[in-house]
């Protein structure tokens, strides 16, 4: 199969598609699109930035009937910036027909959506708390829901918000088509599709070369604790242009970063799980537009955003494990693009480099800071001094 034009989508999904320069289907959307058109349920599993968006929203949008206006569809996803990514692709993938659609999230004036619910959208977007809260209010109704997708399903199962959407499931239609995609599919996601599917889903692995792009460099550098913000200054000083994403652990670091990197005149913005809705839209704005170079941000949001153009990725600290590493380091090295990744270490944690890069089975070599370039220590006079045979730090090569 070369192009949409294969699977008899409506004209106006495919007028959507050449808006959007989509031409060819990505493998998840080879195999998954047929089978969500024949009403099957699918777990589908696919590295970030592959189409899993497309792939469930084009058989979901196929199926809509615009003659009956009640709710239809609903998409739960786990974060602001995922769903406002979801509405953006529903926006122009609609466009000349009939469908209406809604986002539904915590956040915002409850009020307002239930104003809005009297346009009678066709599809439901957002959270599950939220979503839920207003079928309790028995403002919105899910008895015809007819699809329901789960996206970036294990990280909402981290989070805590399955018993939110087993809650709504038990609304809908035990015949409901179920579409569950994530990067990762882990078997507790992969048992719980099976168990709420009405028949038994089609299970699709989509395993890539790599689970990391070729075409991004890793390294890292070595900075005690006391120093990791100035060092941090010195390496964005040293990667001077392109888009700029640090990453770190804790809600509280994005803040203390980005306003200690502001005073020293760093252009740079920060959001977390717990910024203001219209903050991090405009923080995102912000940094799409580049406005702003440097994003700081939390892992939280590591999945799900989509910003194109991304030239490198900061691990203030490592992430937990090599899936937060992957999801943080897959925002860059896109589309065939060069990207780097660079991870600041204390010196008690220089051995996780190279345990990751065996992991991931990736190179990882320690860089540093020299004349406000990133190379390799090799490079640097001192590290070439302390690396001489017959040399010791302040001992003089004896004759």
């Amino acid at each position: 199969m070369t192009d949409f034009a294969a699977f008899e989508l409506a004209p106006f999904l495919i007028a959507g598609l050449t808006k959007r320069n989509i031409i060819t289907p990505t493998p998840i959307q080879k195999q998954a699109i047929p089978l969500l058109l024949a009403g099957r349920s699918v777990i589908g599993e696919s590295q970030t930035g592959t189409g899993k968006t497309i792939a469930y929203l084009l058989p979901l949008l196929q199926h809509i009937n615009t003659s009956a206006s009640v709710p239809q569809a609903i998409i739960f996803a786990p974060t602001r910036e995922l769903t406002m990514q979801i509405h953006r692709v529903l926006s122009e993938l609609c466009e000349g027909s009939a469908i209406r659609f809604q986002v539904i999230m915590g956040g915002v004036d409850i009020k307002r959506q239930i104003e809005k619910l009297k346009d009678k959208p066709h599809v439901i977007v957002g959270s599950p708390g939220r979503i839920h809260d207003l079928i309790e209010k028995k403002k919105l109704k899910a008895h015809e829901v007819k699809t329901v997708v789960i996206d970036e399903a294990d990280q909402m199962l981290e989070a805590g918000m399955m018993r939110d959407v087993e809650a709504v499931m038990k609304r809908t239609p035990r015949d409901r088509q179920l579409s569950v995609f994530s990067a990762t599919i882990s078997s507790v996601v992969e048992n719980w599709g099976q168990e709420w599917a009405d028949q038994k889903p089609h299970v699709i692995r989509i395993a890539g070369k790599s689970r990391l792009p070729e075409t991004i460099s890793h390294s890292f550098l070595v900075t005690p604790e006391r120093e990791k913000f100035e060092t941090l200054r010195r390496l964005l000083q040293a990667l001077d242009s392109g888009r700029t994403i640090i990453f770190v652990k804790k809600l509280h670091q994005v803040g203390d970063i980005t306003t200690w990197l502001k005073g020293k005149g760093v252009s740079i913005t920060g959001i977390h799980s717990e910024t203001r809705k219209q903050d991090r839209e405009q923080a995102l704005k912000e940094f799409h537009s580049g406005q702003v170079r440097c994003l700081v941000t939390t892992d939280l949001l590591a999945r799900g955003m989509d910003v194109e153009d991304v030239a490198h990725i900061v691990n203030f600290d490592l992430p937990l494990d090599t899936e937060g590493y992957i999801h943080r380091v897959g925002r860059t090295g896109r589309a065939g693009k060069s990207g780097l990744a660079v991870s600041l270490l204390e010196p008690k944690e220089k051995f996780m480099a190279g345990k990751l890069a065996k992991q991931l089975g990736i190179e990882m070599p320690e860089r540093t800071l020299f004349r406000g370039e990133l190379v390799p220590v090799k490079e640097h006079p001192a590290a070439r001094s302390e690396h001489r045979p017959g040399i010791k730090k302040g001992n003089k090569k004896k004759k």
